[in-house]
C-alpha cells in the first residue's frame, strides 16, 4: 500500500506560470472560492506551478472556467 494517498483525476487541477513567491495559502484562497479542497501541492524546486484537487469535480470545472488565464 502507498504511503501517499491517490489522487482523484477527475478533480485535480494543474495550475501553471506562477510567480516563484506563489504561496499555498494564496493558491487556496484563490480556489476555495469554488468548493471544498482535498489537497494543495505548490511546488518548489522549480517553482512556478501547483496541483489543486477538489472534493468535487464539479467543482474543478467551476474553478477552471473562473480562473482560466487568470
Amino acid at each position: 500500500m502507498s504511503r501517499y494517498r491517490e489522487w482523484d483525476l477527475s478533480c485535480k487541477l494543474y495550475v501553471g506560470n506562477l510567480g516563484s513567491s506563489a504561496s499555498k495559502h494564496e493558491i487556496e484562497s484563490a480556489f476555495t472560492k469554488y468548493g471544498p479542497l482535498r489537497n494543495v501541492w505548490v511546488a518548489r524546486n522549480p517553482p512556478g506551478f501547483a496541483f489543486v484537487e477538489f472534493e468535487d469535480p464539479r467543482d474543478a470545472e467551476d474553478a477552471v472556467r473562473g480562473l482560466d488565464g487568470t
